[in-house]
């Protein structure tokens, strides 16, 4: 490749990569094989050609030794032994990730999966791809931000002795560990599960930062729900696996214990048991409704996508193509693999920037496939409905629809242009948001999508603004021990999402309980019901609150301990610099509290 092109012309042809097909991207060495674990080291053994192959990465123009590219740094530092192993080295000449070997420098493959380099490229390569399923055009049509300063994230293939992984905003990494004898240790850095989930809750705390503040057992549910399903999707794209599940199964996806078991080779030697988590549990709301475990609850609405997705290839599996004869397993599996991506993943620029539930994601999956199957021809949003109806997730609009606000007169292209004026559009339109005229307003986010229909062409521009604000709540009462006297967080807030042309095509809200008054004094009657809802949050998070602290769960920041990651609470509580306390939660694998 190298004798072909200079770096210059390489360049060149990586700017036109979003233009070219994947057959001209590989030709053009765009694209490099890179050999992963796509199961985990333990399926591998069973069956290695399945869960031990090669998957396809993006060649950026400055790849860096780690590895390192723009978007993710690799360190190798064990802070259990103090020791900084040599990085894959990227071999710009080859065009691959070499490390030294008898004096010579030789290509990373899968026949290296003992060298730390292997685990080191393994674990990036994994992450680039998840990151590139989620940017796709048909999924979310942009780049997805990480949820702190800089750009690109530090991992940590070895970072130590402990049965966990877990991301940590704060150290802006996602940190993977190992555990067991010399002789049979289980590196979580080459499950790609595991990666996959953690790279998920990276992925949703850049979208949506705040869902990180324990502000409802379903919003630390509905993280774990996230990272589950990015690992379940993420293996489903790679060929060999999916072409594996249709010859166990026969196409019948309620059989598969392939892809919806998650985490095998750590739920065995962790645990003691086949898988971490599996996507084909029937749990329902009503059975998990006396849990504290967020894993339980995630696993309502993991299992309930798994179902659309099954159904989905049940009904492909049924309908003639255009040639009049019926799909194969293989086509069928592909094709619901590409619409599900869509289905599961769209909606998260449709959610609330705070306080998720699982109603608004099951709402938000409805309203974003109308967005791009308007007339539904198959039935799909019928199966979505008798999904979340028989796991107990209320999918009803909430009342008043975005159909009954009138806003100011405005200009879109204006209001999209920056945070501030974003800002100045809210502050006008108090009234007709809701927004309490004594509360301060943040833009949280604002950006626009450039989203295609899977070969058929662009969708509409979409110009999504999310705001929030926060309501002081004073926690007085012995109920909430250690926290007694602090004062805490409502958020409040919504999701406006615009078409190019200025019309309000969603909005999803979290209503506070303050004052509904604006400058006029004038109160608009669904305001009144909006502040209703208010109340009845507040009073939800006060008996939260005092819930979780009860069980044990709320551990205070001062007292947090970096080398106790594997017995510290998972909720922390620090403080805002306003002195008020935010409660967040940590993302690990598992916790202690983990049933």
């Amino acid at each position: 490749m190298e004798k072909q092109w200079t770096q210059t012309d390489f360049r060149d042809l990586y700017q036109a990569a979003p233009f070219l097909s994947k057959k001209n991207r590989e030709e053009l060495g765009l694209l490099m094989p890179v050999d992963v674990y796509v199961q985990d080291p333990l399926v591998a053994k069973r069956k290695e050609e399945v869960a031990l192959n090669e998957i396809l990465i993006t060649r950026e123009p400055d790849l860096m030794d780690g590895p390192t590219s723009s978007r993710i740094a690799v360190v190798d530092y064990d802070a259990d032994t103090d020791m900084l192993e040599d990085p894959a080295q990227w071999d710009r000449r080859k065009g691959c990730f070499v490390f030294k070997h008898k004096g010579e420098k030789v290509p990373i493959t899968k026949t290296h999966r003992g060298q730390p380099q292997f685990h080191q490229l393994n674990v990036w390569a994994i992450i680039q791809s998840v990151l590139r399923m989620y940017e796709a055009t048909w999924v979310l049509g942009r780049s997805a931000p990480w949820a702190f300063e800089g750009n690109r994230v530090i991992v940590v293939p070895h970072a130590g002795y402990l049965e966990n992984a877990f991301y940590d905003r704060r150290s802006k990494s996602i940190q993977f560990y190992y555990f067991g004898p010399r002789e049979s240790r289980v590196y979580t850095c080459l499950s790609h599960d595991i990666i996959a989930h953690e790279t998920g809750h990276a992925i949703l705390d850049g979208l949506r930062p705040y869902y990180l503040e324990d502000s409802s057992l379903q919003t630390t549910a509905f993280h774990e729900f996230v990272a589950d399903l990015t690992a379940i999707m993420s293996s489903l794209l790679n060929t060999e696996l999916r072409w594996d599940v249709v010859k166990m199964t026969g196409g019948d996806l309620t059989q598969d214990t392939i892809v919806a078991a998650l985490a095998e080779e750590f739920g065995q030697f962790a645990m003691g048991r086949p898988h971490l988590r599996t996507a084909q549990y029937k749990l329902t709301i009503d059975k998990v409704k006396d849990s504290s475990s967020p894993y339980a609850w995630s696993e309502v609405l993991t299992g309930a996508m798994f179902d659309i997705f099954k159904g989905m290839m049940a009904k492909i599996k049924t309908r003639p193509k255009s040639s009049g004869k019926q799909p194969t397993d293989k086509e069928a599996i592909l094709w619901a693999v590409n619409r599900f991506r869509r289905v599961a993943f769209q909606p998260l620029d449709y959610l609330p920037p705070v306080d998720v539930q699982f109603s608004d994601y099951a709402r938000a999956v409805l309203r974003a496939d109308e967005e791009v199957d308007p007339v539904d021809e198959d039935g799909y949003r019928g199966l979505m409905k008798r999904v979340f109806d028989k796991r107990g997730i209320d999918y009803t609009e909430e009342e008043p629809g975005h159909d009954r606000v009138y806003f100011y007169p405005f200009d879109i292209n204006r209001v999209s242009r920056t945070r501030t004026d974003a800002y100045h559009f809210l502050n006008e339109n108090r009234r007709q948001l809701c927004i309490p005229a004594d509360q301060d307003i943040s833009v949280v986010d604002l950006y626009q999508t450039d989203k295609t229909v899977l070969g058929k062409g662009r969708l509409p521009r979409e110009i999504v603004l999310q705001y929030a604000w926060r309501e002081d709540i004073e926690l007085n009462g012995a109920e909430y021990g250690p926290l007694e006297g602090e004062v805490a967080s409502l958020l409040c807030g919504g999701t406006l999402i615009f078409d190019g042309r200025g019309n309000l095509l969603w909005w999803m809200r979290k209503p506070g309980s303050s004052g509904q008054k604006v400058s006029g004094g004038r109160v608009r009657n669904y305001c009144k019901e909006e502040r209703n809802k208010g109340m009845e949050r507040r009073d939800q998070l006060k008996n939260y609150l005092a819930r979780r602290v009860g069980e044990g769960y709320v551990g205070l920041a001062e007292r947090d301990r970096g080398d106790e990651v594997d017995i510290k609470p998972p909720v922390v509580a620090g403080r805002g610099v306003d002195g008020t306390l935010r409660l967040e939660v940590t993302p690990h694998l598992r916790h202690w509290t983990e049933e």
